[in-house]
């Protein structure tokens, strides 16, 4: 587990980080980067429309600045931050901290992600898994993987800054209730 998911200032960011070297298949786990990435995030939306460098963050979770610099980049390019150039340059966050998602951050800092190949397509659209057709638990497991990213559109960097993800209902967590909780917020 990162260090940094254990900072009781300027946001705890609990989040389970990909041990090194990887023990076992990947399962649903967060990378180091992207853990230091939640980390920036909060950081920034708590200093909301201040220009902070990237020194400034590592230094606050001593953490490296290369890191903090490859994460900082990662979100500018994904529009989640500004970054202003030159003397007493540095990232911004001028957003609405309710209105990013925690899924929002996640696709930016890992790119597209599915719980299981059967849901994840191809450039072309098609799907990945080759037995997708026949699975008997494709079903269950669609609904799974909407279940877990309601939950992750349901908790807001706001969440993030405060330390509590607020309220996730129980049934966002459910196989039965992930296809109403998406139509409820649509």
């Amino acid at each position: 587990s990162s260090s940094s998911g254990n900072r009781d200032h300027y946001g705890t960011v609990c989040i389970l980080v990909r041990p090194e070297p990887a023990a076992g298949p990947d399962m649903l786990k967060i990378s180091r980067l992207t853990d230091y990435g939640l980390l920036a995030c909060v950081y920034l939306a708590r200093k909301r429309c201040e220009v902070v460098s990237a020194r400034e963050i590592a230094e606050f979770y001593s953490l490296s600045v290369p890191a903090i610099s490859k994460v900082l980049k990662v979100l500018h390019e994904g529009g989640v931050i500004r970054s202003q150039r030159g003397v007493g340059g540095g990232y911004v966050f001028e957003g609405d901290a309710d209105a990013v998602t925690l899924g929002e951050l996640l696709a930016v800092l890992e790119g597209p992600w599915d719980l299981v190949e059967c849901e994840t397509l191809d450039r072309e659209g098609h799907a990945i898994c080759a037995i997708r057709a026949e699975c008997p638990s494709r079903s269950f497991m669609f609904g799974i993987n909407v279940a877990i990213k309601t939950a992750f559109d349901r908790v807001s960097l706001r969440d993030l800054v405060r330390g509590s993800a607020g309220t996730v209902p129980v049934e966002a967590m459910s196989v039965a209730g992930a296809a109403g909780a998406t139509e409820e917020r649509g």
